[in-house]
Protein backbone atom coordinates (compact mmCIF):
# COMPACT_ATOMS: atom_id res chain seq x y z
CA UNK A 1 0.00 0.00 0.00
CA UNK A 2 1.36 3.42 -0.95
CA UNK A 3 1.55 5.84 1.96
CA UNK A 4 -0.01 9.29 1.68
CA UNK A 5 3.46 10.87 1.80
CA UNK A 6 4.77 8.68 -1.05
CA UNK A 7 1.61 9.32 -3.03
CA UNK A 8 2.12 13.09 -2.73
CA UNK A 9 5.77 12.70 -3.74
CA UNK A 10 4.79 10.68 -6.81
CA UNK A 11 2.18 13.27 -7.75
CA UNK A 12 4.75 16.07 -7.44
CA UNK A 13 7.23 14.14 -9.58
CA UNK A 14 4.60 13.55 -12.26
CA UNK A 15 3.68 17.23 -12.21
CA UNK A 16 7.34 18.18 -12.67
CA UNK A 17 7.72 15.82 -15.63
CA UNK A 18 4.73 17.43 -17.32
CA UNK A 19 6.17 20.87 -16.52
CA UNK A 20 9.53 19.92 -18.06
CA UNK A 21 7.79 18.54 -21.14
CA UNK A 22 5.72 21.70 -21.55
CA UNK A 23 8.82 23.91 -21.23
CA UNK A 24 10.78 21.88 -23.76
CA UNK A 25 7.88 21.86 -26.21
CA UNK A 26 7.38 25.61 -25.81
CA UNK A 27 10.98 26.57 -26.57
CA UNK A 28 11.84 23.92 -29.16
CA UNK A 29 10.81 26.39 -31.85
CA UNK A 30 12.28 29.11 -34.07
CA UNK A 31 15.74 27.54 -34.12
CA UNK A 32 16.99 29.08 -37.36
CA UNK A 33 19.09 32.25 -37.41
CA UNK A 34 17.54 34.89 -39.63
CA UNK A 35 19.46 35.98 -42.71
CA UNK A 36 19.60 39.47 -41.22
CA UNK A 37 21.39 38.19 -38.13
CA UNK A 38 23.81 36.06 -40.14
CA UNK A 39 24.80 39.12 -42.17
CA UNK A 40 25.60 41.08 -39.01
CA UNK A 41 27.79 38.25 -37.73
CA UNK A 42 29.91 38.45 -40.88
CA UNK A 43 30.34 42.20 -40.45
CA UNK A 44 31.60 42.18 -36.87
CA UNK A 45 34.23 39.38 -37.20
CA UNK A 46 33.69 37.73 -33.77
CA UNK A 47 36.65 35.99 -32.10
CA UNK A 48 36.45 34.12 -28.78
CA UNK A 49 39.39 34.22 -26.36
CA UNK A 50 40.21 34.06 -22.65
CA UNK A 51 40.16 37.50 -21.01
CA UNK A 52 43.59 38.03 -19.43
CA UNK A 53 43.80 41.84 -19.33
CA UNK A 54 42.49 43.55 -16.16
CA UNK A 55 41.75 46.67 -18.22
CA UNK A 56 38.61 44.83 -19.29
CA UNK A 57 37.17 44.62 -15.75
CA UNK A 58 34.86 47.62 -16.14
CA UNK A 59 33.62 46.48 -19.55
CA UNK A 60 33.03 42.93 -18.30
CA UNK A 61 30.99 44.24 -15.38
CA UNK A 62 29.04 46.57 -17.66
CA UNK A 63 28.00 43.68 -19.91
CA UNK A 64 27.16 41.34 -17.02
CA UNK A 65 25.17 43.98 -15.14
CA UNK A 66 22.98 44.58 -18.16
CA UNK A 67 21.59 41.12 -17.28
CA UNK A 68 21.57 41.64 -13.49
CA UNK A 69 17.85 40.91 -13.31
CA UNK A 70 18.71 37.38 -14.51
CA UNK A 71 22.15 36.61 -13.08
CA UNK A 72 22.35 39.05 -10.16
CA UNK A 73 25.05 41.57 -9.24
CA UNK A 74 28.67 40.76 -10.07
CA UNK A 75 31.45 42.52 -8.12
CA UNK A 76 34.60 43.85 -9.77
CA UNK A 77 36.70 41.97 -7.20
CA UNK A 78 35.24 38.68 -8.46
CA UNK A 79 35.91 39.61 -12.06
CA UNK A 80 39.51 40.54 -11.22
CA UNK A 81 40.04 37.18 -9.53
CA UNK A 82 38.64 35.27 -12.51
CA UNK A 83 41.03 37.14 -14.79
CA UNK A 84 44.21 37.10 -12.69
CA UNK A 85 43.90 33.87 -10.69
CA UNK A 86 41.81 31.41 -12.67
CA UNK A 87 41.65 28.00 -11.00
CA UNK A 88 38.37 26.23 -11.61
CA UNK A 89 36.56 29.41 -12.74
CA UNK A 90 37.47 31.01 -16.08
CA UNK A 91 36.26 34.01 -18.04
CA UNK A 92 36.18 34.25 -21.81
CA UNK A 93 35.05 37.00 -24.13
CA UNK A 94 33.77 37.50 -27.63
CA UNK A 95 35.80 40.22 -29.34
CA UNK A 96 34.90 42.20 -32.43
CA UNK A 97 38.15 42.30 -34.36
CA UNK A 98 36.72 44.86 -36.80
CA UNK A 99 35.94 47.22 -33.89
CA UNK A 100 39.41 46.68 -32.44
CA UNK A 101 41.00 47.91 -35.65
CA UNK A 102 38.81 51.03 -35.81
CA UNK A 103 38.55 52.17 -32.16
CA UNK A 104 41.47 53.52 -30.11
CA UNK A 105 39.78 52.32 -26.91
CA UNK A 106 40.54 48.62 -27.22
CA UNK A 107 38.08 47.65 -24.48
CA UNK A 108 35.23 48.56 -26.81
CA UNK A 109 36.02 45.45 -28.86
CA UNK A 110 34.60 43.23 -26.11
CA UNK A 111 30.99 42.43 -27.01
CA UNK A 112 30.26 39.30 -24.99
CA UNK A 113 31.28 37.58 -21.75
CA UNK A 114 30.97 34.08 -20.33
CA UNK A 115 32.12 32.85 -16.92
CA UNK A 116 32.33 29.09 -16.56
CA UNK A 117 33.72 26.46 -14.21
CA UNK A 118 35.73 23.35 -15.03
CA UNK A 119 35.16 20.09 -13.15
CA UNK A 120 36.70 16.68 -13.91
CA UNK A 121 33.59 15.39 -15.69
CA UNK A 122 31.68 18.51 -16.72
CA UNK A 123 31.72 22.25 -17.36
CA UNK A 124 29.28 24.62 -15.67
CA UNK A 125 28.14 27.95 -17.12
CA UNK A 126 27.95 30.54 -14.33
CA UNK A 127 27.25 33.69 -16.35
CA UNK A 128 26.66 34.30 -20.03
CA UNK A 129 25.94 37.71 -21.55
CA UNK A 130 26.24 39.67 -24.77
CA UNK A 131 26.41 43.44 -25.20
CA UNK A 132 22.78 44.39 -25.82
CA UNK A 133 23.71 46.16 -29.05
CA UNK A 134 24.55 42.70 -30.44
CA UNK A 135 21.97 40.56 -28.64
CA UNK A 136 20.02 39.72 -31.79
CA UNK A 137 22.84 38.11 -33.75
CA UNK A 138 23.26 34.72 -32.05
CA UNK A 139 26.73 35.38 -30.66
CA UNK A 140 25.98 33.01 -27.79
CA UNK A 141 26.44 30.07 -30.14
CA UNK A 142 30.16 30.84 -30.18
CA UNK A 143 30.25 30.15 -26.43
CA UNK A 144 28.62 26.76 -26.83
CA UNK A 145 31.01 25.82 -29.64
CA UNK A 146 33.94 26.82 -27.42
CA UNK A 147 32.62 24.73 -24.51
CA UNK A 148 32.02 21.72 -26.76
CA UNK A 149 35.68 21.81 -27.81
CA UNK A 150 36.90 22.44 -24.26
CA UNK A 151 34.83 19.59 -22.86
CA UNK A 152 36.34 17.22 -25.44
CA UNK A 153 39.85 18.45 -24.58
CA UNK A 154 39.30 17.71 -20.88
CA UNK A 155 37.62 14.36 -21.48
CA UNK A 156 34.37 15.57 -19.95
CA UNK A 157 30.92 14.59 -21.11
CA UNK A 158 28.55 17.34 -20.02
CA UNK A 159 27.95 21.10 -20.08
CA UNK A 160 25.69 22.26 -17.28
CA UNK A 161 23.66 25.43 -16.71
CA UNK A 162 21.09 26.73 -14.24
CA UNK A 163 18.54 29.08 -15.79
CA UNK A 164 15.74 31.00 -14.03
CA UNK A 165 12.42 29.72 -15.33
CA UNK A 166 11.37 33.33 -15.91
CA UNK A 167 14.26 33.78 -18.37
CA UNK A 168 12.44 32.58 -21.48
CA UNK A 169 15.12 33.84 -23.89
CA UNK A 170 17.74 31.90 -21.93
CA UNK A 171 15.70 28.69 -21.97
CA UNK A 172 15.09 29.06 -25.70
CA UNK A 173 18.81 29.68 -26.31
CA UNK A 174 19.97 26.58 -24.44
CA UNK A 175 17.36 24.27 -25.92
CA UNK A 176 18.20 25.59 -29.39
CA UNK A 177 21.83 24.67 -28.75
CA UNK A 178 21.18 21.06 -27.77
CA UNK A 179 20.54 21.30 -24.01
CA UNK A 180 17.90 19.19 -22.29
CA UNK A 181 15.99 19.97 -19.11
CA UNK A 182 17.09 17.71 -16.27
CA UNK A 183 14.90 19.11 -13.53
CA UNK A 184 13.39 22.15 -11.85
CA UNK A 185 14.32 23.49 -8.43
CA UNK A 186 11.14 24.99 -7.02
CA UNK A 187 11.26 28.34 -5.17
CA UNK A 188 15.05 28.22 -5.30
CA UNK A 189 16.18 31.76 -6.20
CA UNK A 190 15.74 35.10 -4.48
CA UNK A 191 12.08 35.94 -4.59
CA UNK A 192 11.23 32.22 -4.48
CA UNK A 193 11.51 31.76 -8.24
CA UNK A 194 12.02 28.40 -9.96
CA UNK A 195 15.41 27.41 -11.40
CA UNK A 196 15.65 25.12 -14.45
CA UNK A 197 18.55 22.65 -14.54
CA UNK A 198 19.87 22.15 -18.07
CA UNK A 199 22.59 19.96 -19.57
CA UNK A 200 24.17 19.12 -22.89
CA UNK A 201 25.79 15.70 -23.23
CA UNK A 202 28.82 15.89 -25.47
CA UNK A 203 29.22 12.15 -26.00
CA UNK A 204 25.48 11.48 -26.06
CA UNK A 205 25.74 8.92 -23.24
CA UNK A 206 23.04 9.80 -20.72
CA UNK A 207 24.04 6.81 -18.58
CA UNK A 208 26.97 8.92 -17.29
CA UNK A 209 24.77 11.49 -15.58
CA UNK A 210 25.93 12.56 -12.13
Amino acid sequence: MVSKQNEELLTNQQAMLFEIYDLYKKFKKNEKISSKSTGKIKKIKPVIEYIVDTNYIDKVQEILLSYSSIWGFVHKSSIKQWITRPKTIHIIGIFNQKKKQEDSNHCNDLIGVMVYGEKPSYLKINYIAVDKKYKDISLGEHYISFLNDRCNELGGHKIYAEVPKSNENGLRFFIKNGFVIEGILKNHTKGNKDLVLMAKYIDGDVSKRR
